[in-house]
């Protein structure tokens, strides 16, 4: 659980960052570890683009369409552990589509506080009591099928149009998210959900070959990144190849093969598969050199500590983060730790697959909301879904953001030609983990399992992970499989 917590913490930073990304919050501790309640609200601080790119999304709101919505109430209540309004540091930029939302409908967003440990219990409450919230968030992938299955969400098919120009483009991954025959998550994007992160100015200063280099040559794999790793690591002088929570998680999809996935609308158990036997191999050989950073031994935290993002990067200790784009899609105070980026010292490339690959699949999430159960405003949900796709379909509203990106955040040219390409690989080859979205003991178990092999203190081998788990996993996949037909019966 606290892996996952860790997870989705930072997963839901990644909406806040930009444009593209959702503009809120995008601390990563967010409300995930607070007592905070969940009638909580906050008020939060007013910021606003700059004349010219205000002008843009002005003009693209007055360019009135015949599926304009009216709105009677142009509040919407968001139920989260982090805000989804851009309040988290003094040099953080409002994104293109909180700015499209409050210019084309004077659209807010009243925060509505949970934590992730009580974020299900809370609006299950909240929907009893007839106070349900309007609108939630699906990029933890934990929201569906379950949220369905329990009823805490609403189709949104009444409101919104997957056939219409806006919204037919997305249709494709939207559809892999219905229940019964409607759709339950307004997706605008699919987004990768891990990048390979690096500090390029230690790594020319220590002379290892640059992995954007080795990546344009067709050089970036597996093995050649695990080799990198076994030379870098110097436990004596702290010095440890990954760190993070999610090195586990983003090699085992690498393969092209979820552990957790979903067919014909059936759950899958794809713990033999022997795609996913091959990478876990390679990481329990990378785990017996000792590459990977000691949480065990440092209070079960990254280095730096508690959500210290990217620490270790700059100073050399850390060679690789495999993280979101989030931890550095933010604002300089934030970033820090990773390196000036505005030097050109951070780059990324994506994860590594296997030399073999038929192709670079990308492990992904997808960025998206769902109406509530009970919801009082689904119009005006529905409204700022299509903001949110606005944001990502408008070429202009899209260069706001590659602007923000550089001349706010000092973003290269560079990383922002890398990472149209890791968005446009995601979009061909995405990869989805549908665990977290069955139910917790799924999630729970997969978590375990995907992880065992890098477990710095307890690790085992494949082979004996999947002798340990396979029947548990199989069972807790067949229940879950069993109540969705009940529900469809």
């Amino acid at each position: 659980m606290r892996n996952m917590k860790k997870f989705a913490a930072g997963a839901a930073a990644m909406l806040m960052a930009l444009s593209v990304t959702a503009c809120g919050d995008s601390s990563s501790s967010g409300n995930s570890g607070s007592d905070t309640s969940s009638a909580e609200t906050t008020t939060t601080v007013e910021k606003k683009l700059d004349e010219s790119q205000q002008q843009v999304i002005d003009d693209i709101a007055n360019d009135s369409k015949p599926e304009d919505r009216k709105l009677e109430n142009t509040n919407i209540k968001w139920f989260s552990f982090w805000d989804i309004n851009p309040t988290s540091s003094e040099d953080k930029e409002i994104g293109v589509d909180l700015a499209l939302f409050k210019s084309k409908y004077n659209g807010t967003i009243e925060y509505i506080s949970t934590t992730w440990e009580k974020k299900f219990d809370d609006l299950a409450a909240a929907i009893m009591a007839d106070d349900a919230p309007d609108f939630c968030g699906a990029d933890d992938m934990d929201m569906f099928p379950k949220g369905a299955i329990k009823e805490m969400i609403e189709p949104i098919d009444d409101y919104v149009d997957f056939n219409s120009d806006l919204w037919k483009d997305i249709k494709s991954a939207s559809d892999q998210f219905m229940y019964k025959g409607k759709h339950y998550v307004g997706i605008s994007r699919v987004d990768p959900a891990y990048i390979w992160i690096y500090n390029k100015t230690v790594l020319e200063e220590l002379g290892i070959e640059d992995p954007a280099e080795m990546y344009a040559d067709g050089n970036w794999n597996w093995e050649t990144m695990s080799e990198m790793c076994k030379n870098f690591v110097d436990p004596e002088n702290d010095k440890y190849a990954l760190d993070a929570w999610y090195y586990e998680n983003a090699l085992t999809e690498s393969t092209g093969v979820p552990l957790v996935g979903m067919k014909d609308g059936e759950i899958v158990n794809n713990i033999e598969d022997p795609k996913i036997a091959k990478v876990q191999e390679m990481m329990f050989e990378l785990q017996k050199n000792n590459v990977v950073y000691p949480k065990h031994e440092n209070g079960w935290n990254v280095r730096g500590g508690k959500d210290k993002w990217g620490t270790g990067l700059a100073s050399g200790l850390t060679l690789f983060y495999p993280i979101g784009f989030w931890a550095i899609e933010d604002a300089p105070s934030v970033t820090a730790p990773f390196g000036d980026i505005s030097k050109g010292e951070v780059m990324f490339v994506p994860v590594p697959c296997d030399k073999d690959s038929d192709a670079q699949y990308i492990p992904s999430r997808v960025h998206g909301f769902c109406i509530c159960k009970k919801a009082k405003n689904p119009e005006g949900v529905a409204a700022w879904l299509d903001c949110t796709r606005y944001a990502e379909a408008d070429p202009k509203a899209k260069e706001i953001t590659i602007n923000q990106l550089k001349n706010d955040y000092g973003w290269t040219d560079e990383m922002i030609e890398m990472r149209d390409k890791i968005y446009a690989m995601a979009a061909e080859h995405p990869v989805f983990e549908f665990a977290a979205g069955v139910n917790s003991d799924v999630s729970s178990i997969t978590d375990e399992i995907i992880k065992k092999t890098m477990h710095p203190s307890d690790p085992a081998s494949w082979t004996e992970t999947v002798q340990a788990n396979k029947k548990a996993l199989d069972t807790l996949i067949q229940r879950a499989q069993e109540q969705v037909a009940d529900k469809k019966s």
